[in-house]
């Protein structure tokens, strides 16, 4: 068929093209099956990058859902501040669909950054509004 150009050549030609690149040569193992394992450039090896790379990626992915989360969750607590000045905790956890402690969390920082503020007691009072620019977090 003239398919096979030097018989019994290949090994050799495959050892010789890896020390020509500056590589390990192959590894051979023959018992039952017949395996070859070949050495890559490290420059070129795909684990350090990808590992370093997956990791950036899902850190920024990470801070960016954050950001839209806090800044979607502070906006639905000040639509709902704005429309009940007496809401507590308690609903604003069940209209939001968040935790208690979530909306603690939120509040917290709409206090510390001066656009929300209690009036009056605890249990009783209402909340005002002082700023309506929705914060950056």
């Amino acid at each position: 068929m003239g398919k096979v150009e030097r018989m019994g050549s290949g090994i050799e030609r495959m050892r010789e093209l890896m020390r020509d690149a500056g590589l390990k040569e192959p590894l051979f193992e023959m018992d039952e099956f017949f395996r070859v394992a070949f050495y890559r450039d490290p420059l070129y090896s795909l684990k350090a990058e990808s590992v370093e790379s997956s990791q950036k990626t899902t850190q920024k992915t990470t801070q960016k859902t954050t950001q839209k989360t806090t800044q979607k969750t502070t906006q639905k607590i000040l639509e709902a501040i704005s429309k009940k000045s007496d809401i507590t905790q308690k609903e604003l956890a069940a209209v939001i669909g968040i935790t208690q402690d979530g909306v603690k969390y939120h509040i917290d920082r709409l206090r510390k950054k001066g656009i929300l503020k209690r009036i009056g007691p605890d249990k009783g009072g209402d909340w005002e509004i002082v700023n309506e620019q929705t914060p950056k977090t």
